[in-house]
């Protein structure tokens, strides 16, 4: 069988690691990664390395457009060419129109993603994806049209792929021939092809050498035992420029201030919840894993050094942290990360952490929709069940967090 593999995050390239060695480790596969970020490039590099893949591909920077041009003037940088820019954005509107009524996609993104040419879409007999970005949606409505015998199947990337089966933007019609999840028990909806991942055993030197190399992992911690870990969610506060003036902001700018408000309350709350729980560690130590994602420049300023301590590794997902130390013990603390689950789903082990997660304070408003909220609790409910309920907590304000901590430290 042929497959291509579609990684939209560092989640889904370990996930795709996972498959490929444990379940279709004779199976040709190619592989696109495309995260936008700056260093995707030398994952590109260490991915094709390994050997595992035929052809590797991965998602060029975005171009400089008036949305980044805008960003440098607020910063004071005017060194950018504001034509370039213009024409750059103008380009790049045309192929996003393109991209959503045209059904031949390389067109839409040859430019866009390295190697392309060297991928076969005629030889794929199935294509695993997750996510709901331009890439992905370009190549499924592609592969869906043009070659239908092609299995399609998504395959975990966070809690949301246990929310709902959304598989790229406009592709209700696309159907999923499989759906793989490390636990498809607790999944909030009903599927006929639910495919469980391997879990995996801290004694799989070989996947988690692999693993290590591809991430460019060097462990630090080789057990982690009866301390604190707060799991870093990717939030960011206001930007600089919508804070400095009021009248901008409700004019102008009012837009992106909006846009932003909801994330940034998000974020108070976080620290917020940090703040609280070095109050009343108790002399606990406590670690900090940030979000591979995060890009917030007053990361030591969020996170006082003198009470935590920052773990290395922020490219690394949380799960590949966790198959290469040893977890005993642990009181885990977050508002809503998909890390949590990981020694809970991911790890073929008996679990004797324990997990407060703060998603439903109230005052957190983590969601527009209340419906996606009640998500979150029901979410983590099943996991309730399903473990000992001495070990999943969902406090429900911050004074019941308070006393949770109490009495658990």
């Amino acid at each position: 069988m042929k497959i291509l593999f579609i990684c939209s995050t560092e989640l889904q390239l370990f996930n795709a690691l996972n498959l490929k060695m444990h379940l279709f480790p004779k199976d040709s596969s190619d592989i696109i990664i495309q995260f936008l970020k700056k260093d995707t490039v030398d994952f590109y590099r260490r991915v094709k390395d390994t050997g595992l893949f035929d052809n590797v591909c991965y998602r060029l920077p975005d171009v400089f457009g008036l949305h980044k041009y805008a960003r440098c003037v607020r910063n004071g940088d005017f060194s950018k060419s504001f034509v370039d820019a213009a024409q750059n954005s103008a380009k790049d509107f045309w192929r996003h129109l393109s991209s959503r009524t045209s059904r031949v996609f390389i067109d839409n993104i040859r430019d866009r993603v390295y190697n392309i040419n060297s991928l076969d879409f005629s030889a794929y007999q199935a294509v695993f994806a997750g996510g709901s970005n331009d890439i992905v949606t370009n190549i499924l409505r592609y592969m869906h049209n043009t070659y239908p015998d092609c299995k399609i199947n998504l395959y975990e990337e966070g809690f949301g792929t246990y929310f709902d089966d959304i598989l790229g933007n406009h592709c209700e019609d696309i159907k999923k021939e499989h759906i793989y999840l490390y636990d498809p028990d607790i999944a909030l909806y009903q599927h006929d092809g639910f495919v469980q991942i391997p879990k995996i055993n801290r004694n799989d030197i070989q996947f988690i050498a692999m693993a290590n190399r591809v991430f460019d992992y060097k462990a630090q911690e080789q057990e982690m035992a009866n301390k604190i870990i707060f799991l870093d969610n990717r939030v960011n506060p206001m930007p600089s420029y919508l804070t400095k003036s009021k009248y901008l902001a409700k004019t102008i700018f009012r837009k992106p201030y909006k846009r932003h408000l909801r994330e940034h309350e998000t974020y108070v709350q976080q620290i917020r919840a940090y703040r609280t729980l070095v109050s009343h560690a108790k002399g606990r130590e406590i670690f900090i894993k940030l979000h591979p994602r995060t890009e917030r420049e007053n990361i030591k300023d969020d996170y006082n050094e003198t009470f935590s301590k920052i773990l290395d590794g922020i490219s690394v997902p949380w799960e590949l942290f966790c198959c290469n130390c040893a977890m005993s013990g642990n009181i885990f603390v977050t508002t809503v990360s998909s890390a949590m689950q990981s020694n809970m789903l991911v790890m073929d082990e008996e679990d004797t952490n324990v997990f407060i997660i703060l998603c439903r304070y109230a005052e957190f408003d983590l969601m527009a929709d209340e419906s996606f909220n009640k998500q979150y609790q029901e979410f983590y409910n099943r996991i309730k069940l399903k473990k000992n309920d001495h070990q999943v907590y969902l406090p429900a304000d911050e004074d019941e967090y308070i006393a949770l901590l109490e009495r658990l430290l």
